[in-house]
């Protein structure tokens, strides 16, 4: 749920070699090599286990999307489950529906989920405290999408109210 505390039980998605084929689609720099990112992302997955957190392995494919293996950004989990988001490129659209079933498989209710024009990602988002989550707006998040979620009668909604005691904006650069 937050960038402070001690990991008690982390999502991943491993990369998917077939997928990886469509980086140039997806806007990445380079080629991938496969078999170097399958072994970086196994000895990340030993490394969070070693350090005593649940290792939950997404397997619900995302075929032809290489970004599918950042698993932070579909979804913003809080104690009591997750919120799913809406990316802002296109591509990854479905990314959302995949985590959510890998995540009520693996016991994480599904409380919520963004929905047109609302985008956002969970590189936007950082919970300070666990009472403050501030939200970056980047060139693919559409702010007006946000007026809408918070005005919803989803209790999620409440994250996103814009008061200081529940979510902050800030203005980040725009990424690739």
């Amino acid at each position: 749920m937050n960038g402070y505390a001690a990991l008690r039980r982390v999502y991943v998605r491993p990369p998917d070699e077939r997928s990886l084929a469509s980086w140039d689609a997806f806007g990445w720099h380079d080629a991938p090599d496969a078999r170097s990112i399958e072994r970086e992302h196994l000895a990340f997955r030993e490394h969070l286990a070693e350090a005593g957190a649940e290792v939950v392995t997404g397997s619900t494919p995302v075929p032809g999307d290489p970004d599918a293996i950042y698993a932070y950004d579909p979804v913003l989990v809080i104690d009591d489950g997750a919120i799913m988001l809406r990316p802002g490129k296109e591509q990854r659209r479905s990314e959302p529906e995949a985590v959510a079933r890998d995540l009520e498989a693996s016991g994480v209710p599904v409380l919520a989920a963004l929905e047109t024009p609302a985008t956002a990602e969970g590189g936007d988002l950082v919970f300070q405290t666990t009472r403050r989550c501030s939200r970056g707006s980047a060139f693919e998040r559409t702010p007006p999408g946000w007026s809408s979620w918070r005005r919803s009668s989803n209790p999620a909604a409440s994250w996103f109210t814009g008061s200081t005691s529940r979510s902050t904006a800030a203005r980040t650069p725009a990424s690739t």
